[in-house]
Order: structure tokens, then sequence, then C-alpha cells
């Protein structure tokens, strides 16, 4: 390197000092990204099984050809026999507590007589009557007419301790809930029906006493002789009523039955065309059943149906639970000047979790940093826990403390009255615009959208979710008054307007929030339209392992010219990013959505969208441009694969002004190919500016295969060159097990003599598996050698490429020979990395976390895990300890003090680092004469009266 080019370097990092000159400094690079759900809500190691019960079609148009163009393809009920087989088969169904019930009719014409028989008696566990079950379901036939609602009222019964079903041919049937409650008052209770035909041969009129409302749905249904009879409406009658009974039931209700067991109705229409009677019947079914319906064409489909039915029962174990005390995680929040924004959430074994952002005043000073509400009472206990305050939100006399409650106080304090709810549903006209607010009188908004049937049910969902003074709360459905959604991996962001601020934050909800800064009043919300139909869910709030996410991904807010922007992605919540104008700070503008469904061919590689978007400054298509860069996501396989994948594995680089994608990059369906690009990108994405004239020329991503990715741009000095990257390491190559990476690597720089290289600093662990201990996670270092050139000219680096360091003290001499790419040392068992690097002094700062597996035996308990929360210091080059975290000076560094356990429980934050500071004679901001790490608000270790690098820009000379 040419003293010129350090000398630049030097120059540069000095101005960014300079820069840095505030009052306080968090530096937190991304916040801890960790899948944590398993860690709030463990179910016991044998779950209760679901009680599921396939009605199925066996009218005679089950015997019709699936493919109308293609009569050799087989019959529908061929494709059901062989879905079903599938399904049986596999392990999903292990441990399921199911039953067969196939309707149809004996007969023709006025002799017909509903024919309803268990196929395969009572309900048994499949995993232990595979045979029985998969001779049944070869038996199926397809005979005469579809009476679905006497089936319907027949399944029902079957369901209800209270009730004999003796209108089923079969042995003499019991309830699944026959039994113990304290062994099956928890198990979920499903009715899945599948059928092809429109309903009919029913004649009943009332259902549990309650007259039965006219269905209309087949008005121009005509039979054979191209008339309309009567009997397809009559046939549907009652059809809703019995599945909205079966939902708001409570079926047990003797001592020892905690909790409702009720029934949820799913429903699977099978080749009716869309918009067809039919599959508007089946949709409502599912509707005011508390279920989902699904619309299947073929054998697969079925599969797919059935397959996510199942495995949305099985995490639908209503448990009871202690929700625990989650500490406060500084990573998550957001500082403006002196005041804090804390974003909270209560975990619960049900769908809509709530949470909360509070706001706190931060005293910061020589020796600490202390967290303070209001009459300047501390927040936080000794253990990091909530003591019971009064935010700052609240601005008048008489609000009470919040008992160290999550939800009490904030601004879900505020979450009342009518809400100013937009959507994206009409491109053309602005969001303030009437036909783009959820609200009741916005006409385009109907029932099927909101997926219900009828217009008094679509005015009973706008009405909770825009929390309408004309909506009628029920003990089962309250209202939505003080509620607010949470945050669950997400942060708030505060943008200033003049004199006035807003703190954005989105929510499993599925909305963006605006909250007015000084008071915490909502000032408008933004729910993406295709996540409209989830609000029945987020009213019927059913029992579940995992939240809704909705809107639970990254957010970035930047600004370009006069104009303030911020892109959010869903992570868990879906596969999108929306890219909105929030320059007016009453009227947002909806600009676009980023997703594979809206450009297939652009996104065709798009995951959940986990990675942050990095608004930066490149060279991209011959021109400077601010651009947004994120990773392709996750694809959710890996939750229980290590393979290949075909989501998530690329990377995007986008118009920063309008969305518009300038280029991507992956190993295929992309602008740009790079081979070994096979796994997915969940993290955010490292950039360096090689050459310091302001672009980013580099960009260094980590996937879930273990292995870093280098991306090589072209800028002024080099125009004419393409594109250029390749695999700079491969931690797996080699390597018995499959480690992960979910962090962004920190990169700092090496310069000795003639010695130059990059170091990439990382730690695995499986963010979306918490509790998973198959590999021994590890932290590494990595060279990149090829510093200024635009390409790898290095094989790529597997795992016999670095020295093992775990017990051992390394020299200079090992680390910097060609023989090696860097080191790692291996972290005790169950022990992951789950926070990025920080660099400072020459030192290496990170955060680990290992579950304590402590299981319920309680089939009906779900408990959760705090776990061992540990900060880590290694010497950069040697792996040896780098501070001794007790503060002594006397006693030589050794491995054993390379890191100590931090007193928070938890997922822990990222280290940061705090330069306290203050006001000189001029008012002028400075910086103090100490430099404070902290993890989890408390000072872990601090240097004196020196700056040292913390960019990658850092030369370090031994």
């Amino acid at each position: 390197m040419s003293h010129n080019r350090t000398q630049h370097i030097q120059n540069q990092y000095h101005s960014s000092l300079r820069s840095l000159a505030l009052i306080l400094l968090w530096v937190v690079i991304g916040s801890s990204s960790a899948d944590d759900i398993e860690v709030y809500l463990q179910p016991p190691v044998e779950p209760v099984p679901p009680n599921i019960l396939f009605l199925l079609d066996e009218s005679g148009s089950m015997g019709g050809p699936v493919d109308q163009n293609n009569v050799t393809a087989g019959s529908r009920r061929d494709a059901l026999v062989s879905a079903l087989r599938r399904i049986v088969d596999h392990e999903l169904l292990d441990n399921v507590n199911a039953a067969l019930l196939g309707y149809t009719t004996s007969g023709f014409g006025d002799e017909a007589t509903t024919r309803l028989e268990a196929l395969t008696g009572d309900f048994a566990i499949v995993g232990d009557e595979r045979s029985a079950f998969r001779s049944e379901i070869d038996n199926l036939q397809s005979l005469f007419y579809t009476p679905t609602t006497d089936a319907l009222a027949a399944a029902v019964d079957w369901f209800n301790p209270n009730r004999i079903p003796t209108q089923i041919q079969g042995s003499s049937l019991q309830s699944p809930l026959n039994g113990d409650p304290e062994e099956l008052r928890c198990a979920p209770n499903r009715l899945v029906l599948l059928s092809d035909g429109a309903p009919n041969t029913t004649t009943r009129t009332e259902y549990e006493g309650s007259v039965c409302a006219q269905v209309n749905l087949f008005d121009n249904f005509v039979d054979s002789n191209n008339s309309p009879p009567s009997w397809y409406n009559d046939g549907a009658r009652c059809a809703y009523e019995i599945s909205a009974w079966a939902y708001q039931t409570d079926l047990a209700t003797d001592p020892g039955w905690d909790g409702v067991q009720n029934i949820l109705t799913y429903t699977i229409s099978f080749g009716a065309p869309e918009d067809s009677p039919t599959r508007q019947f089946m949709d409502g079914v599912a509707g005011v059943g508390g279920g989902i319906s699904w619309h299947a064409d073929n054998e697969d489909d079925i599969v797919n149906a059935f397959t996510t039915i199942i495995e949305e029962a099985q995490d639908s174990i209503d448990y009871a639970m202690n929700a625990p005390a989650i500490p406060f995680n500084p990573d998550n929040a957001a500082v403006n000047d002196e005041y804090i924004f804390v974003p909270l959430f209560y975990p619960e074994a049900r769908n809509f979790w709530r949470g909360n952002l509070k706001k706190y005043r931060m005293d910061v000073t020589d020796d600490d940093i202390q967290l303070r509400a209001s009459d300047g009472q501390l927040v936080l206990n000794e253990d990091h826990t909530f003591a019971s305050t009064v935010d700052l939100f609240c601005q008048q006399a008489g609000c009470q403390p919040d008992e160290g409650d999550p939800l009490n106080g904030g601004a879900a304090r505020n979450m009342t009255g009518l809400r100013t709810l937009f959507t994206n549903l009409n491109p053309g006209a602005s969001l303030e615009h009437a036909s783009n607010r959820i609200h009741r009188d916005t006409t385009a908004i109907t029932p099927e959208m909101l997926g219900v049937t009828s217009e008094e049910e679509r005015t009973i969902l706008l009405n909770w979710i825009s929390r309408h003074p004309e909506y009628v709360a029920t003990e089962n459905h309250p209202a939505r008054d003080g509620v607010m959604g949470a945050p669950i991996h997400t942060r708030p962001q505060v943008v200033r307007y003049g004199q006035q601020s807003t703190v954005y934050l989105p929510t499993s909800e599925g909305v963006l929030e605006a909250i007015d800064a000084d008071t915490g009043e909502e000032l408008w919300a933004f729910m993406p339209q295709d996540l409209m139909p989830n609000i029945r869910h987020l009213r019927n709030n059913n029992p579940s392992n995992t939240p809704y996410y909705g809107l639970d991904g990254p957010m970035t807010i930047y600004e370009i010219g006069n104009r303030k922007l911020a892109i959010i992605g869903m992570r868990r919540g879906g596969e999108k990013y929306h890219l909105l104008d929030i320059s007016n700070r009453l009227a947002p503008e909806y600009i676009t959505e980023i997703s594979r469904e809206a450009s297939p061919s652009q996104y065709a590689r798009l995951g959940q969208t986990w990675s942050k978007p990095l608004f930066v400054q490149m060279r991209v298509g011959g021109a400077n441009r601010d651009v947004l860069i994120f990773g392709g996501g996750y694809d959710p396989d890996q939750d229980n694969s290590n393979l290949t994948d075909d989501q998530g594995n690329a990377i995007y680089i986008l118009d920063a002004a309008d969305g518009s994608l300038l280029t991507s990059i992956s190993n295929t369906d992309a602008s740009h190919t790079i081979d070994g690009m096979d796994h997915s990108i969940p993290s955010n994405l490292a950039t360096v500016d090689i050459n310091g004239n302001g672009l980013e020329d580099r960009i260094y991503a980590a996937d879930v295969g273990g292995r870093i990715i280098r991306v090589d741009f072209p800028d002024e000095e080099n125009e004419s060159s393409a594109i250029t990257g390749g695999v700079l390491a491969d931690i797996n190559q080699g390597s018995n097990a499959h480690r992960k990476f979910f962090n962004t690597p920190q990169i700092g720089y090496y310069a000795k003599g003639t010695r130059q290289f990059l170091v990439l600093m990382i730690g695995t662990g499986d963010h979306a598996n918490p509790l998973d201990a198959d590999y021994q996670d590890r932290f590494y270092m990595i060279r990149d050698n090829d510093i200024w050139g635009r390409e790898i000219t290095d094989e790529t680096a597997d795992d016999g490429d670095f020295i093992n360091a775990t017990t051992t003290v390394l020299n200079h001499g090992e680390v910097l020979t060609d023989q090696y790419r860097g080191w790692f040392i291996n972290l005790p068992a169950g022990e992951k990395s789950f926070s990025r690097a920080i660099l400072y002094d020459y030192a290496i700062f990170f955060t680990t976390y290992r579950a304590n597996i402590e299981l319920p035996d309680d089939p009906c308990l779900a408990s959760s895990n705090t776990g061992t929360a540990n900060i880590y210091g290694l010497d950069l080059i040697s792996a040896n300890a780098a501070i001794n975290w007790n503060g002594a000076t006397e006693d030589p560094l050794t491995i054993s003090d390379r890191s100590t356990e931090l007193q928070l429980q938890g997922i822990p934050p990222s280290p940061m680092l705090v330069f306290p500071g203050g006001e000189d004679s001029d008012g002028n901001t400075t910086l103090g004469k100490k430099i404070f790490l902290f993890a989890d608000l408390e000072k872990k270790h601090e240097w004196s009266d020196r700056f040292l690098p913390i960019y990658w820009e850092e030369v370090i000379e031994d």
C-alpha cells in the first residue's frame, strides 16, 4: 500500500471521528435478529395431539375427471385417494388424533337419504393406525348427491361430548373430548371439509333453536333440465349457522375443562371454478367457522392444503403459560436527543401478540446510563426488568404506574377512538383518498376481501380494526381500545419535522404505526392491502404456538433531497418490502411494493424479507446513485433443512427514489450471476468504500450455508469493469457440520509492512432454531487478502484453512502466514452468536446466547426460557482475551478471560460503545475523555483519554 493511500485512509478516519462529536453515540449495528419465539413459548416434549375430522365428499361428481381437457388424468376421487395416501404416510400425522367421515346419499331422487359413514371408526392416533387408515382411504367412493349441511351437523355432533352421532354409520362413536380434561383440555379441534360440488338434498331450516338465514348463492344454478331447482339453496341453508355455532360454542364446560373447547372449520373446494357459487359457499363456511378456505385443482393442491391445515392445528394447542418477563433490549430502542423510545411486547399462546411503545429519559454520566420515568424514577430494576413507573408519554395528571406491565401505559394507552388507517387499495389515488381508508364506508373493501361472507361481518371487522365507536364488544371479541400490535423483531425510528417528531414502528398487527413523539398519540397507521384478510384472524385470536407476524421486518428511513422515505420488510410476515413517502407528517404516500408477486421475473429469488435495506451511494449503470441494497432474505425451508435454497439466495440493488430494481445478483434468475450463491441471505449486508471516494464499491454477504460472498462494483476509477464476485469462504466445506450465518460481518483493516488485508468477524448460530444444539457454533476471523484488486485471487477458504484457537493463544506469525486464512473458536455447546461484532482498540466484542431448555411435563402447559447471555472480548489477531472483565490490570490475560456472563437473561443485545460528553463554553458538543463498552446498559469496560478507529478503515500496526 502506498504512503498516499495510507495517509488518505487515516485522514478519512479522523474526519469521521470529528463528526461523532455528540453528547451520546450509540454504536449499535443492527438489532439482534434471533427468531426467539421458541424461547418465549416452549411446548411440552410430547405435545397434545390435535383432533382432526376429515369430512370427505363421496358424491357422484367426485367420479368426474380432474382435468376436463384430459380425461385420462384420472378422477377427482382418485386424486383425493392419492393425496390422502401421501398425507397418511407422512410423519406429520404421527401425533394427530384423526378420523375420516365420508358423506353422500343412498340412491337418487326423492328416495335419496343421507349416507354418512365413519370410514375409520373412532378417532385414533394416525401413527398407531396407519394400515387401517390406508385401507379405508382406498375404499372411498363416488356415489350420488352432496348433503354437505347434514354432514356438517353430524360432524359437530361427533365432536360434542354431550351427544351421540346416531346419524353416522359405524360403531358406537365417541367424542374425542371424552376423556381426562387434564390431558385433553388444550387440544385443538378441527373439522376439514372437502367437496367438489354444490350442497343439496338438505331440508332443515333451523339449527340449535334458531331459524337459519336463506342462502341465495345458487339462484342461477341449473340442473340437467336447465331449470333452477330450489334444493341447492335449501341444501346450503343452515351450513353457516352450524359452522359458526361450532366455532363460538364451548362444547365441554364441566369442571377441569379450562379454556374453550370449540371447533374450527376449514374447507377445500375441489375443482370449483373461481367466483363460482360453490366456492363462495365453501369460503363462507370456513369464514364463519374460524378457519381458512382452500381451493384445489389437483392432487398436489390437496396435499398442500391438508399439510398446512395439519401444521396449523399442531401449532394451535391452547397452552396455559406465564409470559416471561422480557428484559429491556437496547438494540431495539430508538434514541432521540435525551429521550429513548422502548418497544415492548407480551408473548401469548395465541395468534395476536400485543405490544407497546414507551418513552423515557436517558441520564448519561461518566460512570453509568440510567433510564428515568416521570418524577425521575428509575425505570429498570437491578435484573433489568421494569419497575412500576409512569412513562413520559403521559402528559396529564392522574396517570397510574404501570406495575411493570409492558402493556400498561405507553403509546397503547392512547390507542383509543376512531383511527386513521390507510391502505394501498387504490394505487391511482393518494393514501388520504377515501378509497384508501380501511373504514366501513370504503365500498371497495368487500366481504370476500376480508374472508367473510356477509356485509354484516364485513362491517364488524372494519369497525373493530378502525376502533369505530359503533363496534359492539363481546367477551370473546373485545374492542381494540388500548391495544397495540407487538414489535417483536422491529425497531422504532424517530423522524424530525421542524419542531415536531414522529416515531415510526411496524407491528404484528400488520401496520406501520406513526406515533407523535411528544404525546404518544397515533397519528395514522398503514396496513398493506394483502394483509387485510388477516384482520379476521387477529380479532378471532385463536390459540397458536406462533404469533401472526404482520409487519415484523426491518425498516429503513432515509432522505433524498427534500423527501423522507421509509421501506419496511416483513420478516416471517411475508416476502415483500413496502416503500412509502413520509415527507408529509400526516399524509404519507404509497410508492411501490417490492415482491416476487408484483414482479415475478425481477424478484424471482426474493424470500422472507429479513435483510435491512442499506441506504448508500454506489455507481450503478454508469451513474452515481442513491440506492438501497439488501440480501434476498430467508427461505423458510431452512427451518428444517440444510439443503440449497430457491429463495433468498440473492442480492438486490434498488433506486432509492422510486424502488425500481437496478440490478440483482444470484446464481440464476438475476442480472449478474455468481457461482456458489446457493443459500439464502437473511442478514444485513456489509459495504466498503475501498478508495474513499464516497461510493460503496464492495459488498460482503453472509448466508445460511456458512458462506461469505464478496461482490465488487465498478466506480469512476474503473468505469469499464464489470461486476465481479465469488465465494470468499465456505466454512462448511470439508466439515461434518452445517453452521449458519445470520449475522452481518464486521470489517477491519490490517497493515504491517507489506502485509495488508481486510478481516471479517462473524459468529454462527441458527437464529431460526435458537434451541437447536445439533452443531457446535463458532466465532470466526476471516482474512480477505485481495483488498485493492477487484477480483478474489485466493481459492475459497474452507474448514481446513482456519486455525482452531479454542484452547490456545495464537502467535501473530501463524495467523499471518499464507497457510491460514484466519481463526475460529468453538463456542460452548448450545451457545450461539446472536449479534454483530464491533471492533475497537484492536479487539472484537460480541454477545452470545445459550438456551436452558426446561420443558414442562404437563401436556397443556407451555414454558419460557430466559437462558444465559455472555459477552466476549477477543484480540483481533491472537484470539486471546482482549480485556480483563473484572477491571484488574496486574494479571496476565488468558483464554479464560475471553468472556463473562451478562446479568441480563434472555437473548442479549449487541455490544455498544458510548461516548459521554457535554458542551463547551460556546455551546458546542464535545466528546468526553472516556469511552464505555456497554452491554444491556451495564458498563463492562472503559478506555481513557484516547480515541481509536472503529471503522473498516482502521490501520492496525503491530
